[in-house]
């Protein structure tokens, strides 16, 4: 056999050598037809982002992710003393909007901050949390917090459609979701339409009292205050005080008294304050709020015919 022959039967036996070099049996060099991904790994190479030496030691290994990954479920958590919204909202990476919207009531007024031992929930992304009622599904959620309703099956791994309803009480997480509007201080003076001759004069600016449990009126406005005055069971505009005090049975007239509550039409919305007193020339002095501007309080003394008065409820 001549040396040019034996080169080529050994060439040929090349591509079926079996050799393990430590590789995993699924690398190795097998007898048979030639394995291409483990002659690579034999000696040295690339496979995926996983880089092996000669003898199949790591030289490079999978990446490792440096962040964690994100979570779909809220976190409860408890406010803690020196706590602020801004705060949280920085060390949990979220929008202090999403964390008023994941907590409404309590937190929809701006003016208004977390306080020690409070409990909340807040979304781990933007978004809101929502505890659903029954009825609720991805698609009426996404029309009410005007995302894709994909977006909301997808995050929460909701395996239904976004028609079908998602049980009452269940806690979900709206991704990129809007809330309603949250209420603002006025910046300045609000618009008050006044009616009769403009008799009535402001006697004051400023007050103490104390809030009332179950206050749900919107702070700073004249139904919040006059509810901390004088609890009423109903809710709703300053202007349909009248009608529903009526509705409930409770004495109405058009005679001033101590502690009955005025209602006047001298906003869009109506008016509420509390009467202080009834002096002898026939006026009276009532205590409001949100007539000079919103979150203040007067005192003003009003002449017969002074107001666009609906009455006074006793």
């Amino acid at each position: 056999m001549t040396h040019a022959a034996v080169l080529v039967i050994a060439l040929a036996l090349s591509g079926y050598v079996s050799l393990s070099h430590g590789l995993p049996r699924s690398l190795s060099l097998r007898l048979g037809e030639v394995n291409p991904q483990g002659m690579i790994m034999g000696a040295g190479g690339n496979v995926g982002s996983v880089e092996v030496g000669r003898s199949s030691e790591i030289v490079k290994p999978v990446a490792i992710p440096v962040k964690a990954p994100v979570a779909h479920v809220a976190i409860h958590y408890q406010v803690a003393d020196g706590d602020t919204l801004k705060d949280l909202a920085t060390r949990f990476g979220v929008s202090v909007d999403s964390i008023r919207w994941s907590n409404l009531p309590a937190l929809k007024s701006t003016y208004k901050d977390v306080s020690k031992g409070m409990d909340i929930v807040i979304p781990p992304v933007d978004g809101v949390v929502v505890t659903t009622q029954a009825g609720d599904t991805p698609l009426s959620l996404g029309n009410t917090y005007h995302v894709d309703s994909q977006g909301i099956l997808d995050f929460n791994y909701l395996r239904t459609s976004d028609q079908d309803p998602i049980p009452a009480g269940t806690v979900i997480v709206i991704p990129g979701g809007k809330g309603p509007d949250l209420l603002r201080a006025a910046s300045g003076p609000v618009l008050v339409i006044h009616g009769g001759n403009g008799g009535y004069t402001i006697d004051s600016i400023g007050g103490t009292f104390t809030v009332a449990p179950g206050n749900r009126f919107s702070f700073g406005y004249c139904t919040w205050y006059v509810y901390n005055r004088r609890q009423v069971p109903w809710l709703g505009n300053a202007w349909q005080w009248f009608g529903q005090a009526q509705a409930y049975g409770w004495a109405t007239g058009q005679t001033p008294k101590v502690g009955a509550i005025m209602v006047t039409f001298e906003s869009g919305f109506g008016h509420v304050a509390y009467v202080e007193a009834v002096n002898s020339d026939g006026s009276w002095t009532v205590a409001e709020m949100n007539f000079v501007r919103w979150d203040v309080v007067d005192h003003r003394t009003i002449k017969p015919g002074g107001v666009p008065l609906i009455g006074f409820i006793y």
